[in-house]
């Protein structure tokens, strides 16, 4: 019989397990991210090749799902943009990642900088997936602070509200001074004078909205 136990899915599943394992120690509810694959994997592949990855993904978040329900945890899965996954793009993509999973706390990290990319209408999207997000990045198209770029942020959270969402919202962002990770997601040029600036102008504008979902 031939061992799997090393082999890389097997190592993917070992890695979300340790994760969940932090998750329920630090009193985190979700463990979040593009956690179907290898985020950089932009692969051209036939239908039948990319049916059988969206099988195995189903797979081993299946296992991860079920550890991380043991121990009180959420799984967010979160669609990416073209160009850094050819896997999981957009909503409609996710969602029917997760009902191949089949579990009640396995939902969606959805993120505006890449909805804004992928999406014919961020607004619509956030709405079909309704009560399956369990994590929100509330990101600027350039993922500077909110409110500073093109995102139609009073449609989004106009649709937040409509669906009751009342969980996390954050901004994510990043420095070009970290290269591995400025380089994982195109990060060339400042896109605020300072992490402090940001974070204090996007938690204003975010404040503001966020009165909408408490009304």
């Amino acid at each position: 019989m031939q061992d799997f136990t090393s082999h890389p899915r097997q190592l993917g599943i070992e890695y979300l397990k340790r994760c969940i394992d932090i998750a329920a120690e630090v009193g985190s509810p979700i463990v979040s991210g593009p956690m179907y694959s290898a985020t950089g994997k932009t692969r051209l592949l036939p239908d039948q090749e990319r049916e059988q990855q969206r099988v195995w993904a189903a797979e081993g978040l299946r296992k991860a799902g079920e550890y991380a329900a043991t121990h009180g945890v959420d799984l967010a899965i979160e669609p990416l943009n073209r160009f850094e996954t050819d896997l999981i793009n957009t909503v409609e993509q996710g969602l029917d990642l997760c009902q191949r999973i089949g579990l009640d706390n396995v939902g969606l990290l959805l993120d505006t900088f890449h909805m804004q990319i992928e999406e014919k209408s961020t607004a619509n999207a956030l709405r079909a997936a309704g009560s399956r997000i369990r994590n929100f990045h509330a990101c600027e198209n350039d993922r500077g602070a909110p409110g500073t770029g093109q995102i139609a942020w009073d449609s989004v959270f106009a649709a937040l509200h409509d669906i009751e969402y009342r969980g996390p919202i954050v901004i994510e962002s990043f420095t070009p001074q970290i290269k591995e990770i400025a380089r994982a997601v195109s990060m060339w040029r400042p896109v605020a004078g300072s992490s402090d600036e940001l974070a204090r102008d996007g938690l204003r504008f975010l404040r503001e909205r966020v009165d909408i979902l408490a009304t």
